[in-house]
């Protein structure tokens, strides 16, 4: 228990010294913070989980390699990097949830309500990527782009999926990760191909550092069925 809530503490400390680097514009702390802060996810389930799921350190690494990559800065570094790193990490989401998907007898009405979900986000992502094109300076950059948004959908897809054949607490922390990893990420976007934001950046990060808790609890916790009053 004294390491959980020192993890909590750490983490809050964490949070706001990643606002503070954000206002200041200091990139090299922000990077360290947001780093630091997928690290210390870990040591919120240490006291109840000792053995770790080897996809989660998949996931965590290739995110902290996306993390580090912004370090090279310069000539030697483009977001297009970071976005190589975060497809290997989503995968690892995929990958994981996908073993615990078991289809089930679905309704008419449930199936209207998955097709008609997975549509509008679709749409949304597609007129995202297309609104960002006329910023990229060749088509390869876009080509990676459109790659790296349509394993975002897939993730998109693959929580719906699970988490409507499932309702359990597993597949509830996954669906809660990935609406927080395509939020954050069309946050990016707008950082990255828009007039700079402060309140933007700040909510990307704030989402993200969500999901990594999200994403640490999803890859812990056994799937198990939970009655309705146990998920409210």
């Amino acid at each position: 228990m004294k390491i959980k809530n020192l993890g909590w503490s750490l983490i809050i400390l964490t949070i706001l010294i990643n606002i503070w680097a954000i206002f200041t514009e200091i990139h090299w702390l922000e990077n360290s913070s947001s780093i630091l802060f997928f690290l210390l996810a870990i040591l919120l389930v240490v006291p109840e989980y000792k053995k770790f799921n080897n996809f989660l350190f998949i996931f965590l690494g290739f995110t902290i390699l996306s993390y580090c990559a912004r370090f090279l800065g310069g000539d030697w570094y483009s977001y297009e990097i970071s976005l190589a790193f975060l497809t290997v990490a989503y995968i690892a989401l995929i990958m994981e949830a996908t073993k615990h998907i078991a289809i089930k007898n679905a309704s008419n009405y449930m199936l209207l309500y998955f097709i008609a979900i997975v549509g509008i986000n679709g749409c949304l992502l597609g007129f995202h990527v297309l609104e960002i094109k006329e910023y990229m300076s060749s088509n390869i950059i876009f080509s990676i782009y459109l790659l790296y948004y349509i394993n975002l959908l897939i993730l998109g897809i693959i929580s719906f999926i699970y988490y409507l054949n499932s309702y359990s607490r597993k597949s509830m922390f996954f669906i809660s990760l990935a609406l927080g990893i395509i939020f954050a990420d069309v946050l990016r976007d707008m950082g990255v191909f828009f007039p700079k934001d402060y309140s933007v950046e700040v909510a990307e990060s704030l989402i993200r550092s969500g999901s990594a808790v999200f994403a640490v609890y999803f890859f812990v916790t056994k799937e198990k069925q939970l009655r309705l009053i146990n998920m409210i």
